[in-house]
């Protein structure tokens, strides 16, 4: 496992503020006001969903569901990256072999007590959860069968080393699958002044063909960008890649 460099000072402030946004969501039950509706416009089944104990339904934010892209669930480790409050990770855990495990890895150790009461009441796979930067994971070479992320890649400072880090610990073969956020020309004004644009998961938002370039750079193939829906001032997508074998 090759230890990524330290964080430039830049990114540390910005992984500082990030981490400071979501321990505050955390502490507020302050995720989506109106969860439910934008749970079903990103595609999270309702009778799964309305079947949540509220506090567990009112964790959704994300912009998409890479979860429901999986068909096969014979899988040992699944990690989700940028797991936020873990609904991601439950449905997930739900679906897998008993012996199977989860990590919920994020950046917020608030977010990552959340995840543990939004899986309390489950049956199925481990859910282990982790603090730790995408970009520099502590987990072993080759573990994950999938990885899967729900708008949390564009919060990443420096997305090559992210990539590189899921590339690492995908065994061969293996898959991510993620949602996350695009743009199609410059960011507005607004969001470019905005101190606080990278914690709000704009201001680390790329071109598509940059986003793809990147994830080739780091050895996937097979990537496909699909579902493209409008997100605010910018594009919400559906993103598949593959390890290759060798």
């Amino acid at each position: 496992m090759t230890r990524a460099p330290e964080p430039t000072p830049w990114e540390a402030q910005a992984k500082a503020l990030i981490r400071r946004r979501y321990a505050q969501l955390a502490a507020a039950d302050s995720f989506h006001a109106d969860a439910r509706d934008k749970a079903h416009a990103a595609g999270v089944p309702l009778p799964w969903y309305d079947a949540l104990p509220p506090r567990v339904a009112g964790v959704f934010s994300g912009c998409g569901w890479p979860a429901g892209a999986l068909t096969n669930w014979d899988h040992s480790t699944v990690v989700d990256l940028g797991s936020g409050g873990g609904l991601d990770a439950r449905f997930v855990a739900e679906h897998l072999p008993v012996d199977s495990q989860v990590i919920a890895l994020d950046l917020t150790p608030e977010l990552l007590a959340r995840v543990l009461d939004t899986v309390a009441d489950i049956e199925g796979a481990r859910v282990r959860t982790l603090a730790a930067d995408m970009e520099r994971l502590p987990l072993a070479d080759g573990i994950a069968d999938v990885v899967i992320a729900n708008a949390s890649l564009n919060l990443a400072t420096d997305k090559t080393a992210a990539f590189a880090e899921i590339a690492r610990i995908l065994r061969p073969d293996g898959c991510l699958l993620a949602a996350d956020l695009v743009r199609s020309g410059p960011l507005p004004p607004e969001i470019l002044a905005d101190p606080m644009a990278m914690a709000s998961s704009l201001g680390g938002v790329v071109e598509e063909e940059e986003f793809r370039a990147a994830l080739a750079h780091t050895g996937f193939r097979d990537i496909l960008f699909t579902g493209h829906r409008p997100f605010g001032p910018v594009i919400a997508v559906d993103i598949t890649a593959q390890k290759p074998s060798r």
